[in-house]
């Protein structure tokens, strides 16, 4: 909280153009995703992690998971029911492995500068 409470106090003192805003709100944003993602952490996977299940927990829909590309890291979070991605070469990946979905990487580089776009020409936020 702490974190956004310095997020509010700089809105205060600071008088802003709507890109300044925008990116406030953005980083507000994302400070908040984190504090309740270390608050889903602390309450469902860590104890899990600390005494894995002998079998493999269903998968919690609502969380996002995360990218690893550690096996072990990849199997102890598999087991405790958190959605993980293994990045890896294909060459790398053993055939006993499960794997769900083989995918490619892709960067959103069309959606994220879309909506700062005009007229085809992105305009960059001002240096605070």
């Amino acid at each position: 909280m702490h974190l956004a409470n310095h997020e509010v106090r700089h809105l205060h003192h600071h008088p802003l153009l709507f890109q300044d805003l925008v990116t406030f709100v953005a980083q507000l944003q994302c400070k908040l995703l984190d504090i309740h993602a270390l608050l889903d952490y602390i309450e469902f996977v860590h104890l899990l992690l600390k005494t894995p299940p002998s079998h493999p927990l269903h998968v919690n829909d609502n969380w996002m998971g995360c990218f690893t590309k550690s096996m072990e890291v990849c199997e102890a979070l598999y087991f405790a029911g958190v959605p993980v991605w293994l990045v890896h070469s294909e060459a790398y990946i053993s055939p006993t492995m499960n794997v769900v979905h083989s995918v490619r990487l892709s960067y959103p580089d069309e959606i994220i500068r879309a909506m700062y776009m005009k007229n085809s020409v992105t305009k960059p936020f001002p240096s605070i």
